[in-house]
């Protein structure tokens, strides 16, 4: 394990541990199977262990967006096992629950007892996995713009049914394009961001915020280890029946136009017992980016009701 980078600056007056102190900690750790992770901490406050989407992503992308809490919490992110700047794994541990356990490990490293955990898109599947199999080190959990399945069975009619004739005709002309023009080439950047092209069509935004989108996700996809796994494990993924397992309060927040999630916040509603849902009208996928001013306060609100 190479030693952290700690800094250490002060901020004024806030609510939480640090009593003004704010931390910008980077360093890495070694897991229990030996795998390199790095991980970066920014703020003052209670824990919140996050949780970015993916697969072709990296923890800077959500970690540019969750500034506004830092005032208050400590916000811990990190590269999953084989993605940015974290070790290749064998691609066997490339899963959603070894995924979690990292997470866990993590918290022990840092010497968390307890934490929040707020998790976004696929970072849901880890988000969840984490409740389940850590749920004693859980506090509470927001849930942004995720979904407990990824199985086409049960995801894909409630989705269509929230996406509209008008947008569910451009989300199939871009997935027939994609197997026309790209589906026999070899793996690329290009290749990836073409087959992420007709999910983004039921995520997206209005017209009037998609280019902040985008220049907030600029360099993505990321060429990650891990994205064909992770890809495939999100189509064989449900927790639906065993959401009824995580006792702890848990924020689902999802935007009105992201069709798949929510459909999928739908379901986590139906299932987790100690739950409360934010819809935001007229936002996507991307919430803190869209209208940061509808997204932050409920988080804020709900983040302050968590026991440590």
């Amino acid at each position: 394990m190479s030693p952290a980078e700690v800094f250490v600056s002060r901020r004024g007056a806030s609510i939480g541990f640090g009593r003004g102190l704010s931390i910008y900690q980077v360093g890495d750790f070694k897991t229990s199977d030996n795998v390199r992770l790095r991980y970066h901490v920014r703020g003052n406050g209670p824990p919140i262990l996050a949780c970015q989407g993916g697969p072709a992503n990296i923890s800077d992308t959500l970690a540019n967006v969750l500034g506004p809490l830092e005032d208050a919490y400590t916000l811990v992110y990190h590269d999953y096992r084989g993605s940015g700047k974290s070790e290749v794994a064998p691609s066997a541990t490339y899963t959603y629950e070894r995924i979690a356990d990292d997470l866990d490990e993590l918290r022990v490293h840092l010497g968390y007892e307890r934490v929040g955990v707020l998790a976004h898109s696929m970072g849901g599947f880890i988000g969840l996995n984490y409740a389940l199999r850590h749920l004693e080190s859980c506090a509470g959990m927001v849930l942004v713009g995720t979904t407990p399945t990824g199985k086409p069975g049960k995801i894909v009619g409630p989705a269509l049914r929230a996406l509209g004739l008008t947008r569910t005709a451009k989300a199939l002309g871009m997935a027939v394009w994609y197997v026309a023009a790209w589906s026999w080439r070899s793996e690329s950047k290009e290749k990836q961001s073409a087959r992420y092209a007709a999910m983004a069509v039921t995520q997206e935004g209005l017209p009037a915020v998609r280019d902040k989108v985008k220049a907030a996700n600029q360099g993505l996809p990321a060429p990650n280890d891990n994205v064909p796994q992770l890809e495939q494990m999100f189509a064989r993924t449900d927790l639906t029946g065993r959401l009824h397992e995580i006792r702890c309060a848990a924020l689902v927040l999802y935007g009105q136009r992201d069709a798949v999630m929510g459909a999928g916040g739908q379901m986590l509603m139906q299932g987790l017992p100690n739950a409360k849902r934010v819809c935001l009208p007229r936002i996507g996928h991307e919430p803190f980016i869209e209208n940061p001013n509808e997204a932050f306060p409920p988080v804020r609100e709900f983040l302050a009701t968590l026991q440590y």
